[in-house]
Protein backbone atom coordinates (compact mmCIF):
# COMPACT_ATOMS: atom_id res chain seq x y z
CA UNK A 1 0.00 0.00 0.00
CA UNK A 2 1.58 3.40 -0.94
CA UNK A 3 2.05 5.82 1.60
CA UNK A 4 -0.77 8.17 0.67
CA UNK A 5 -3.28 5.69 1.24
CA UNK A 6 -1.79 4.86 4.73
CA UNK A 7 -2.04 8.67 6.00
CA UNK A 8 -5.65 9.06 4.54
CA UNK A 9 -6.40 6.22 7.11
CA UNK A 10 -4.75 6.91 9.53
CA UNK A 11 -6.04 10.55 9.37
CA UNK A 12 -9.55 8.75 8.93
CA UNK A 13 -9.33 7.06 12.53
CA UNK A 14 -7.91 10.26 14.08
CA UNK A 15 -10.87 12.15 12.67
CA UNK A 16 -13.41 9.96 14.23
CA UNK A 17 -11.70 9.58 17.40
CA UNK A 18 -10.63 13.69 17.61
CA UNK A 19 -14.29 14.15 19.58
CA UNK A 20 -13.29 11.24 22.45
CA UNK A 21 -9.94 12.50 22.20
CA UNK A 22 -10.73 15.85 23.42
CA UNK A 23 -12.96 15.45 26.29
CA UNK A 24 -10.24 12.87 27.37
CA UNK A 25 -8.00 16.28 27.60
CA UNK A 26 -10.00 18.52 29.05
CA UNK A 27 -10.64 15.88 32.07
CA UNK A 28 -7.14 16.32 32.42
CA UNK A 29 -6.27 20.05 31.75
CA UNK A 30 -9.55 21.52 32.64
CA UNK A 31 -8.46 24.49 30.25
CA UNK A 32 -10.38 23.95 26.44
CA UNK A 33 -7.47 25.68 24.69
CA UNK A 34 -5.04 23.52 26.22
CA UNK A 35 -6.82 20.53 25.34
CA UNK A 36 -7.29 21.79 21.72
CA UNK A 37 -3.36 21.69 21.47
CA UNK A 38 -3.20 18.67 23.27
CA UNK A 39 -5.28 16.78 21.22
CA UNK A 40 -3.91 18.14 17.72
CA UNK A 41 -0.09 17.17 18.80
CA UNK A 42 -1.54 13.43 20.12
CA UNK A 43 -3.30 13.50 16.43
CA UNK A 44 -0.13 14.67 14.30
CA UNK A 45 2.10 12.20 16.49
CA UNK A 46 -0.63 9.40 15.59
CA UNK A 47 -0.87 10.30 11.55
CA UNK A 48 2.88 10.69 11.73
CA UNK A 49 3.66 7.29 13.56
CA UNK A 50 0.58 5.11 12.08
CA UNK A 51 0.63 6.64 8.78
CA UNK A 52 3.73 4.62 7.30
CA UNK A 53 2.16 1.31 8.19
CA UNK A 54 -0.04 -0.86 5.60
CA UNK A 55 -2.64 -1.70 8.22
CA UNK A 56 -3.42 0.00 11.86
CA UNK A 57 -3.62 -2.13 14.71
CA UNK A 58 -6.60 -3.03 16.43
CA UNK A 59 -8.66 0.01 17.88
CA UNK A 60 -8.52 -0.63 21.66
CA UNK A 61 -4.23 -0.61 20.67
CA UNK A 62 -5.04 2.46 18.76
CA UNK A 63 -7.18 4.30 21.87
CA UNK A 64 -4.28 3.31 23.95
CA UNK A 65 -1.85 4.54 21.92
CA UNK A 66 -3.63 7.93 21.68
CA UNK A 67 -4.37 8.44 25.10
CA UNK A 68 -1.10 7.41 26.48
CA UNK A 69 0.12 10.32 24.18
CA UNK A 70 -1.96 12.65 25.00
CA UNK A 71 -1.40 11.96 28.77
CA UNK A 72 2.24 11.94 28.08
CA UNK A 73 1.90 15.66 26.03
CA UNK A 74 -0.34 16.42 29.22
CA UNK A 75 2.86 15.99 31.59
CA UNK A 76 5.25 17.50 29.61
CA UNK A 77 3.32 20.63 29.35
CA UNK A 78 2.97 20.67 32.70
CA UNK A 79 6.74 20.33 33.37
CA UNK A 80 7.46 23.89 31.21
CA UNK A 81 5.20 25.55 33.10
CA UNK A 82 6.58 24.25 36.65
CA UNK A 83 9.74 25.33 34.94
CA UNK A 84 8.77 28.97 33.26
CA UNK A 85 7.15 29.37 36.54
CA UNK A 86 9.88 29.17 38.62
CA UNK A 87 11.78 31.32 36.26
CA UNK A 88 9.55 33.65 36.41
CA UNK A 89 9.72 34.50 40.51
CA UNK A 90 13.56 33.53 40.89
CA UNK A 91 15.37 36.36 39.80
CA UNK A 92 18.70 34.94 39.99
CA UNK A 93 17.78 33.19 36.50
CA UNK A 94 17.64 35.19 33.63
CA UNK A 95 16.90 35.02 29.55
CA UNK A 96 20.34 34.96 29.20
CA UNK A 97 21.78 32.49 27.31
CA UNK A 98 25.19 31.47 29.00
CA UNK A 99 28.00 30.54 26.69
CA UNK A 100 30.83 28.46 28.76
CA UNK A 101 34.65 28.98 27.44
CA UNK A 102 36.20 25.90 25.95
CA UNK A 103 39.44 25.56 27.91
CA UNK A 104 42.59 26.37 26.35
CA UNK A 105 44.34 23.36 27.33
CA UNK A 106 43.94 19.95 25.63
CA UNK A 107 42.06 17.36 27.10
CA UNK A 108 43.77 15.29 29.75
CA UNK A 109 43.43 11.79 27.25
CA UNK A 110 45.49 13.60 24.51
CA UNK A 111 48.12 13.31 26.77
CA UNK A 112 47.99 9.49 26.54
CA UNK A 113 50.09 7.77 24.06
CA UNK A 114 49.13 5.21 21.54
CA UNK A 115 51.45 2.61 23.52
CA UNK A 116 49.77 3.29 26.70
CA UNK A 117 46.34 2.64 24.97
CA UNK A 118 47.73 -0.33 23.88
CA UNK A 119 49.16 -1.37 27.26
CA UNK A 120 46.03 -0.29 29.08
CA UNK A 121 43.75 -3.00 25.64
CA UNK A 122 46.03 -5.80 26.96
CA UNK A 123 45.12 -5.58 30.85
CA UNK A 124 41.22 -6.45 29.22
CA UNK A 125 40.69 -9.89 29.24
CA UNK A 126 40.47 -12.12 26.05
CA UNK A 127 36.61 -11.74 26.12
CA UNK A 128 35.96 -8.39 27.06
CA UNK A 129 38.90 -7.34 24.46
CA UNK A 130 37.31 -8.64 21.60
CA UNK A 131 33.89 -7.02 22.12
CA UNK A 132 35.96 -4.35 22.76
CA UNK A 133 37.66 -3.88 19.49
CA UNK A 134 34.76 -5.23 17.51
CA UNK A 135 32.65 -1.78 19.11
CA UNK A 136 35.48 0.06 18.16
CA UNK A 137 35.82 -1.33 14.71
CA UNK A 138 32.02 0.21 13.99
CA UNK A 139 29.88 -3.48 14.73
CA UNK A 140 26.93 -2.73 16.39
CA UNK A 141 25.51 -4.28 19.58
CA UNK A 142 23.48 -7.00 17.98
CA UNK A 143 26.34 -7.79 15.55
CA UNK A 144 28.80 -8.09 17.68
CA UNK A 145 26.47 -10.69 19.79
CA UNK A 146 26.09 -12.79 17.00
CA UNK A 147 29.84 -12.61 15.46
CA UNK A 148 30.74 -13.88 19.26
CA UNK A 149 27.50 -16.10 19.96
CA UNK A 150 26.05 -14.00 23.04
CA UNK A 151 23.17 -12.28 24.16
CA UNK A 152 23.35 -8.49 23.44
CA UNK A 153 23.10 -7.77 27.03
CA UNK A 154 26.19 -9.66 27.45
CA UNK A 155 27.78 -7.58 24.95
CA UNK A 156 26.53 -4.08 26.63
CA UNK A 157 28.14 -5.50 30.07
CA UNK A 158 31.37 -6.36 28.58
CA UNK A 159 31.76 -2.89 27.55
CA UNK A 160 31.19 -0.99 30.18
CA UNK A 161 33.09 -3.30 32.13
CA UNK A 162 36.36 -2.92 29.60
CA UNK A 163 35.29 1.33 29.94
CA UNK A 164 35.54 1.39 33.53
CA UNK A 165 38.53 -0.34 33.20
CA UNK A 166 40.37 1.41 30.66
CA UNK A 167 39.62 4.46 32.99
CA UNK A 168 40.29 2.98 35.31
CA UNK A 169 44.08 2.28 34.09
CA UNK A 170 44.40 4.87 32.06
CA UNK A 171 44.17 7.92 34.81
CA UNK A 172 46.91 6.37 36.75
CA UNK A 173 48.47 6.99 33.48
CA UNK A 174 47.16 11.18 33.54
CA UNK A 175 47.89 11.41 37.35
CA UNK A 176 51.02 9.99 37.67
CA UNK A 177 52.33 12.04 34.73
CA UNK A 178 54.04 8.92 33.05
CA UNK A 179 54.10 10.15 29.53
Amino acid sequence: MDKAKSEQRAGEFATRYRAWLLAQAHNLCRNATDAEDLVQDALLRFIQTFGQLEALPNERSCEAWLVTTLTHLFYDQCRRRRVQAQGAKDPHLSNEVVVAHEPDSRPVYDSLTDAQFSEALQTLSPKIRATFELHAAGKKYQDIARSLGIPVGTVSKRLHDARARLREFLLRHIQSGVN
